[in-house]
């Protein structure tokens, strides 16, 4: 029983190659980050090793190793795991899955099933793969060993070569619809109120969700976030330089800190743009609409719009390990000021 909200779709094509037995060798989950693929990965991985009629059961034991992560025949990649080379050391702090990697995964998916049933890979972020990578890959795409099912999952698959995407049945994962969200935090113990909350500001992405409710300060760091934002479109040019400084740091996660910050600006600016021409359905801010009402008013839809793509193209920037101060630096002469005599020099 897939304990899944939403993507009906993708779970029934994944029940079909279940039923059918004939699974392909290699799948492509692409979608929003956050937004539940990586957990159908894991449970379609539980299934295919499945005792139980009805698959995947979440009880037995292939089931349980699994889901937590400790299953001998279910391997688990991302940017900075392991590879064979005793002498790597850099790779914790590597933003893409490198050869060596690759090679790794080739050598154990060339061993038979310890259990007995499906060797499963599971690559996360595999729209990282470096061209090397991705080129050393193909052969165990074109001929992949027997009872071996590969799952690449990607935020953009316009990323991924071709030549990968073409070996690959593709899944489309969309973003959840609200109401969904809603009566699934419910039914796992929101009150009405806080689901509505979360549900609005969730932009479909049900993982982020649902983390929530283990994790409150997702939120609280959101309104940071949002204070932020306000603040420096007010604020002067030291004041917004002083703010990308903060990504000189070299601590492990600032890069992924600025990279999930940018993603909550996008959303605002995408509001405020909902707003200024004219509208204020589908805003994703919900709580904050007075505010957007107020920010609306400040801008032209071209300094919108402009400002939309200058933070597309600086998360890219991160995304491609771009130093992070300059990335945001340049952002922040992008960033447009708001009409009114508040904005310092």
């Amino acid at each position: 029983m897939w304990s899944i909200t939403g993507h009906t779709g993708q779970l029934d094509a994944l029940n079909r190659a279940l039923l059918s037995q004939k699974p392909a060798h290699a799948y492509v989950f692409s979608g929003p980050e956050q937004i539940g693929k990586g957990t159908v990965a894991l449970e379609f991985a539980a299934a295919l090793n499945c005792e139980a009629d009805s698959k995947p059961c979440m009880e037995c034991r292939p089931c349980r190793d699994t889901l937590a992560n400790r299953h001998t025949d279910v391997e688990m990649i991302e940017p900075g795991s392991i590879c064979d080379d005793s002498e790597h050391r850099d790779h914790a702090d590597s933003r893409d899955l490198r050869i060596c990697q690759i090679r790794r995964l080739e050598r154990i998916l060339t061993l038979s099933p310890y259990s007995g049933g499906r060797r499963v890979a599971i690559v996360d972020r595999a729209d990282t793969l470096r061209t090397e990578a991705a080129n050393a890959f193909l052969k165990t795409l074109e001929e992949p060993p027997d009872k071996t099912v590969i799952i690449l999952l990607v935020e953009r698959e316009e990323n991924l070569p071709e030549t990968v995407l073409s070996r690959c049945q593709k899944l489309t994962f969309r973003r959840v619809e609200r109401n969904t969200i809603h009566e699934a935090l419910v039914s796992r113990g929101a009150t009405a109120e806080g689901a509505e909350q979360i549900a609005a500001v969730a932009d479909g992405r049900i993982g982020w969700a649902l983390r929530i409710l283990d994790d409150r300060s997702i939120l609280a760091e959101r309104g940071v976030v949002l204070d932020t934002v306000q603040r420096l479109a007010r604020g002067g040019r030291l004041e917004r330089f002083r703010w990308a400084k903060e990504a000189d740091s070299r601590a492990p996660g600032v890069r992924e800190r600025f990279l999930r910050e940018l993603g909550l600006w996008q959303l605002w600016w995408r509001d405020i743009l909902t707003i200024a021409s004219g509208g204020v359905e589908g805003i994703i801010n919900v709580d904050r609409e007075n505010e957007l009402q107020e920010e609306g008013r400040l801008y032209s839809l071209a300094e919108v719009v402009a400002f939309l793509r200058a933070l597309r193209q600086t998360r890219e920037h991160l995304e491609a390990n771009v130093d992070p101060q300059l990335a945001l630096e340049n952002l922040m002469l992008d960033l447009p000021r708001p009409k009114t005599a508040g904005a310092r020099a």
